[in-house]
C-alpha cells in the first residue's frame, strides 16, 4: 500500500521577496472579485495580469484554518506564493530555523511546517489522501496508518473521494484505540 499526504503542487511557497500573497489557480478562493488589479513583473521581467483578488482559506493538516486576506490571481503563476511582507504588515512573526518555518500572532501559533529542499512551504490548501493497493485498501490496516484515525473522521475524505480503493467505511473494535483513551 502507498499512502501519501502532501501534493506538493497544492503547496504554498513562503517568499521574503513576495509583495503580496498570490496565486494562479481561482479553485482556491472563498471569495472573489474579479476586475483589473494591475500587473506583477515575475523573475524574467515580464508583467503578468493580476486578474481577481479575494480570500483563501488555508486547511491545515491539524483541521485548523488559515485565513489569507488580499490574496492576488495571477493565473501565468506556476507556484502559489505566501508574501512574508504581507503577514508582517498584519502584525504576524515569521520565524525560519535550519529545518521549519513558524507564523505566529501574539501566543497564537498560526502555522508551521517542514522545510521541503531549499523552499518553507505551507502545505494544507488541498492535500488529498491516496490509498493505492492491488487488492483493495483494507480499512483496519487505514486507520492505523492514519495515526488511529476514528471511523467518523475517516467517512469524511472518504465521501469525496480521496481515499481511493476503499469501498466502505466500517471500522471495527480497535483495542489500541481504546487503550490510547
Amino acid at each position: 500500500m502507498i499512502l501519501s499526504f502532501e501534493n506538493i503542487t497544492d503547496s504554498w511557497v513562503v517568499d521574503s521577496e513576495a509583495s503580496f500573497h498570490a496565486t494562479p489557480d481561482k479553485k482556491y478562493f472563498h471569495d472573489y472579485v474579479q476586475g483589473d488589479f494591475g500587473q506583477v513583473p515575475l523573475g524574467d521581467d515580464k508583467p503578468c495580469k493580476i486578474v481577481g483578488m479575494g480570500k483563501i482559506l488555508v486547511k491545515q493538516q491539524n483541521g485548523n484554518q488559515w485565513l489569507l486576506k488580499e490574496v492576488r490571481h495571477v493565473p501565468y503563476l506556476k507556484k502559489n506564493m505566501i508574501s512574508i511582507a504581507q503577514l508582517g504588515s498584519e502584525d504576524c512573526l515569521t520565524t525560519f530555523t535550519n529545518k521549519a518555518w513558524k507564523l505566529t500572532k501574539g501566543a497564537l501559533v498560526i502555522t508551521k511546517s517542514e522545510k521541503v529542499g531549499t523552499l518553507y512551504l505551507c502545505n494544507g490548501i488541498s492535500n488529498s489522501i491516496n490509498a493505492l493497493t492491488s487488492k483493495g485498501a483494507n480499512v483496519a490496516l487505514l486507520h492505523h496508518r492514519l495515526g488511529q484515525m476514528s471511523e467518523k473522521g475517516m467517512k469524511i475524505p472518504h465521501s469525496r473521494n480521496l481515499l481511493s480503493g476503499l469501498k466502505n467505511v466500517d471500522l471495527d473494535f480497535c483495542e489500541n484505540c481504546v487503550y490510547g483513551k
